[in-house]
């Protein structure tokens, strides 16, 4: 799989919206968040886990003992435009844990 397929959000002149998720690679917790913009959200959570601003604090506290390295930021779904973020959100989160996967 080419870099352009594999990361389309970045590679496109649109604006697309969906849900991140955040993933410790060591443990497989994940946290997960609706983003308006995917492509600027996955660069801004970046910046603010080095910042170690995030405004999540377990996730900063981990971020920040084991480095990253140690974590994932990807695009989990790509919503359409009359998709409700917050019920996709929901919707995610419930199928997560159904899996026996641990959420921040």
């Amino acid at each position: 799989m080419d870099m352009h397929t594999r990361h389309a959000h970045l590679f496109t002149n649109k604006t697309q919206r969906g849900i991140l998720c955040i993933e410790n690679l060591q443990d497989g917790t994940m946290h997960l968040m609706t983003s308006e913009n995917l492509a600027k959200d996955i660069q801004s959570t970046r910046f603010l886990l080095d910042l170690g601003t995030f405004e999540h604090k377990d996730l900063q506290d981990a971020y920040e003992r084991i480095g990253l390295e140690a974590f994932s930021i990807k695009v989990l779904i790509t919503a359409k435009d009359e998709e409700n973020l917050a019920t996709l959100l929901a919707v995610q989160e419930k199928r997560l844990m159904a899996q026996g996967k641990s959420l921040y």
